[in-house]
């Protein structure tokens, strides 16, 4: 946990950014563990993205874009996903953004 604090006042938007990426990264290792392989990963389906903001922030899209871009980086076309951006008032040990995934696998 590289960012903790709350974006917009200790942590910028390009660092949450990173932090959104490393996120989806974490996320993919995670993924690749319980699967064996990336190579059974179909298409990126969804991602939820929390911001930890300061009152009033509405950069989450900016935020979340680290996490997005990374997919599709990574997936191509099959990295295109729907995708929510909140903003909130905390988080799990102070991070400043959490991401989910929920992916199409193969057997």
């Amino acid at each position: 946990m590289l960012f903790r604090s709350k974006v917009g006042r200790d942590v910028d938007v390009a660092q949450a950014a990173e932090a959104a990426q490393l996120c989806a990264l974490n996320a993919l290792a995670n993924a690749k563990a319980a699967l064996g392989s990336l190579d059974k990963v179909v298409r990126v389906v969804m991602v939820h993205g929390f911001v930890n903001g300061v009152d009033g922030f509405s950069d989450s899209p900016k935020v979340l874009n680290g996490a997005s871009e990374f997919l599709l980086r990574v997936f191509g076309d099959a990295g295109k996903h729907a995708r929510a951006a909140v903003s909130v008032n905390g988080l799990p040990l102070g991070v400043s953004v959490e991401v989910q995934l929920v992916l199409e696998v193969r057997d």
